[in-house]
């Protein structure tokens, strides 16, 4: 038996009905393949363009990062010689309780006891150092003395402050004299920040 032959009829809608599957087939897996590889590109280049933004606006704005390091580090430098001197904390307050003393030495204001005292938690550039004092003095040897620590060259701060008359039986024919009880805090460079200066 020999196989049948198509006319040139059949073989036009053969071919036509083919033609007319792969379209159908093509519309209905191809092109929602398409469309969603465009929507991805979209959404890529959407998102290259932004981080390419966030890349110029730091680039922009690398300026003025630079220009505010360069003010701090102006005023961090400005205030190294205001800080207490001391490879420690235990050492920058054994400074301040020798000016603290000096002061009071100076000025003729007895000293009746010193605290040392440092802040043990400090984690920043500084660390808070303090000694607590017990002073004997007339009113105007201790205010010399504050006045002194308040103008030397170290940055101070006297974070407590209690004035009592020890003897208030004082005759007088002498000055009075005053019990004075303060805490006077500075400030050292930690160790570790002292080696990237």
């Amino acid at each position: 038996m020999s196989a049948p032959t198509l006319s040139r009829r059949d073989r036009r809608v053969l071919l036509l009905g083919v033609a007319i599957v792969m379209t159908l087939l093509l519309g209905a897996r191809g092109i929602p393949a398409w469309l969603g590889w465009q929507r991805e590109a979209r959404a890529g280049a959407a998102e290259l363009h932004a981080e390419a933004a966030r890349a110029l606006a730091s680039v922009r704005g690398a300026a003025s990062t630079h220009d505010s390091l360069i003010a701090r580090e102006v005023r961090y430098l400005a205030l190294v010689p205001g800080l207490l001197e001391g490879d420690s904390p235990a050492s920058a307050a054994a400074a301040l309780s020798s000016l603290l003393s000096g002061a009071a030495e100076t000025e003729g204001v007895r000293v009746g006891s010193l605290q040392l005292r440092r802040d043990s938690t400090s984690r920043g550039a500084f660390t808070r150092v303090a000694v607590q004092a017990s002073l004997i003095g007339d009113i105007r040897s201790l205010t010399s003395m504050l006045t002194a620590l308040e103008q030397g060259p170290e940055l101070l701060a006297i974070r407590e402050l209690s004035v009592t008359q020890p003897d208030v039986s004082a005759g007088d024919d002498r000055p009075e004299m005053l019990r004075v009880e303060l805490l006077v805090e500075g400030l050292v460079l930690n160790r570790r920040t002292r080696g990237k200066r």
